[in-house]
């Protein structure tokens, strides 16, 4: 039942508001008076189209407010569905600006004018000149019908299994929904996960493998080199160690006479042993580097499996593709199958059929 309306800045009215107390309120007034201009007002409360034209002053906003009390008309299920506060006294408001747009309140939540008309449809019955024609519509035949049979407590009981039932079908094609989307997951997950098994990534062996391969594409290199090192250190027609040698042997006789030389001697000494063991390093490294064609197929193709995999997961190491892979695993396991879930709602949805 309608307890209030408020009218600001619409057509003929600069600003008014109507109480209506219980009971029958008649408004009466001469041709012009504003009689259609509230039924017009209230129109827009119901959601009819609003026109910037019938402002009062068309620099200003015009606002419609009309409060209810809506107790006895049972639709709080309706509130529910549409996440609008529920009181008994509910307030509806609709604002046209100058520019022509509209917007519609429900206890100060904004709402579509699809809602705006169903619940003021609930609330408000405008009986015109053609209402006569009504009584072709199905819709209000049922209403008649079940008003006139007292149904009010059966539609109230049936209305709400019907609730149930629509919101059960909700509830089950989501799950249905979710379960495809999770077992395509599932799908696209296990793809990758078995990417990274059949890599079988090895923290640090990225950097062991680019630094193996360097020396592969330079062994010639690195052999000659170390090879003329040994040469020159320990063989040839004139050794370093050779002269070095004789060097020592020349310090040792004069080092009773000169303690400096016999300092001299000990560090030539100890140089000359320093220089053996290189050049013997040199040699054993010398004879360990061969040029393997097949070993550096083989590490770039190894090293190709890692880097296709970091730019497919844009990363530059192959911890970070360990984390990743881990990462996969627990959204893998994490994800469950809902059949059973999804067999439990549609034994509630075939229920509710038929209690329906």
């Amino acid at each position: 039942m309608i307890k209030r309306l408020s009218i600001r800045n619409y057509a003929i009215i600069e600003e008014l508001e109507v109480q209506f107390p219980k009971g029958l309120t008649i408004i009466t007034g001469e041709t012009g008076a504003g009689k259609s201009i509230l039924l017009g007002a209230l129109g827009l409360i119901m959601g009819e189209r609003a026109d910037s034209k019938s402002l009062f002053d068309e620099s200003k906003k015009c606002v419609i407010e009309a409060t209810f009390d809506v107790k006895a008309y049972g639709l709080k299920p309706f509130f529910e569905e549409n996440d609008l506060d529920y009181f008994d006294e509910c307030i509806i408001r609709r604002e046209l600006s100058p520019s022509g747009k509209s917007r519609a309140f429900v206890n100060d939540t904004p709402v579509t004018l699809d809602i705006l008309r169903r619940l003021a449809g609930a609330l408000v019955d405008l009986h015109q000149q053609f209402d006569t024609l009504d009584i072709h519509n199905v819709s209000f035949q049922l209403r008649m019908i079940d008003a006139l049979a007292g149904n009010r407590e059966l539609l109230a009981n049936y209305s709400a299994v019907y609730r149930d039932f629509v919101k059960t079908r909700r509830k089950l094609e989501e799950l249905k929904r979710l379960n495809q989307q999770s077992a395509q997951e599932s799908e696209f997950l296990q793809f990758q996960l078995d990417e990274f098994e059949k890599a079988a990534l090895v923290s640090g062996e990225q950097d062991e493998l680019e630094a193996e391969l360097r020396r592969l594409n330079h062994a010639e290199d690195i052999k000659r080199t170390l090879s003329a090192a040994w040469q020159l250190i320990a063989e040839g027609e004139n050794p370093v160690s050779g002269q070095l040698r004789e060097m020592l042997r020349s310090l040792s006789e004069i080092k009773k006479f000169s303690p400096d030389a016999a300092g001299l001697y000990d560090r030539l000494d100890s140089a000359i042993l320093e220089l053996d063991d290189i050049g013997a390093e040199c040699e054993r490294l010398a004879e360990a580097t061969e040029f393997d064609p097949e070993r550096i197929v083989e590490i770039q193709q190894r090293l190709d499996v890692i880097y296709r995999l970091q730019n497919k997961h844009r990363v530059a190491t192959v911890e970070e593709l360990l984390q990743i892979q881990q990462d996969l695993q627990q959204r893998f396991e994490a994800l469950g199958d809902l059949s059973a879930e999804i067999g439990k709602f549609e034994k509630q949805l075939d229920e509710l059929a038929l209690r329906l």
